[in-house]
């Protein structure tokens, strides 16, 4: 049986655009956890070129700029990095920064599985305020400060939340360096709730900020895109966690 017979319809469209094309876009729209998201995939294969991913904009937006600036890539020029570039939207500019390659698996699913799990290089797109200010730049709007994550850098804080926005954590975790084994992202209230697996230590909760929980357990930066409603829990630390919705109380 060939490969071909084993890919999903979606696994056999990006394959069928990317050759017919050059490149396809993949579109994610924002939940409770992460915002909207796009990015490209076959701008490496075909034109030897990084790919391309955008945050934070309504998905028509972006796929539309996304293939823009494939169109400017296959004409043959390359985008340069980290320099205002006014050919993809109309009123400001965007920069283009280099992906660090620790975080291409958090969004670039569908890319690796295409490139078979071998190394690709992207680049980011950063669009401003209405102001004209990047993210990095102070006077950056504050109401979009969640909405483009700094790929550019290897990031000691992968959620899409204030670092100091408070969390739940059993006091055992902190007080006696219990593992954290359970975590909980609430529905009614989108507050985190960091367990152990001690049903009498996990009753007896600290509040701290969500920052302080990650410095205590990177591995907890997995859970980043972990909407609210959802669960996750592992059997160890360094173990894969598992995910599922959170049972209603009867």
């Amino acid at each position: 049986m060939s490969h071909e017979e084993h890919d999903t319809q979606a696994e056999i469209n990006i394959k069928n655009d990317v050759e017919k094309h050059g490149w396809t876009v993949c579109l994610f729209e924002a939940d409770t956890a992460t915002p909207a998201f796009a990015y490209t995939i076959g701008l490496w294969k075909n034109f030897n070129h990084p790919e391309l991913i955008a945050f934070g904009l309504p998905l028509d937006t972006m796929h539309a700029i996304l293939n823009d600036a494939g169109d400017i890539i296959k004409a043959g020029n390359p985008l340069e990095t980290a320099v205002d570039n006014f050919e993809i939207l109309e009123l400001h500019p965007v920069q283009f920064r280099q992906v660090d390659a620790d975080n291409i698996p958090d969004y670039f699913g569908c890319a690796q599985w295409f490139y078979e799990y071998e190394a690709f290089p992207a680049l980011q797109l950063f669009w401003t305020d209405k102001g004209g200010k990047f993210p990095w730049e102070p006077e950056f709007d504050e109401g979009y400060k969640l909405d483009q994550p700094f790929l550019d850098q290897k990031l000691d804080f992968k959620f899409f939340e204030y670092r100091n926005v408070a969390a739940f954590v059993a006091r055992q975790i902190f007080k006696e360096g219990k593992p954290i084994l359970r975590v909980l992202h609430n529905d009614d209230d989108g507050s985190w709730q960091f367990l152990t697996e001690d049903e009498a230590a996990d009753a007896d909760m600290m509040v701290v900020c969500l920052e302080e929980v990650v410095n205590r357990d990177q591995s907890v930066n997995e859970l980043f895109n972990l909407p609210t409603g959802q669960t996750a829990t592992r059997e160890f630390v360094g173990a894969k966690w598992a995910r599922e919705a959170i049972e209603a109380e009867e």
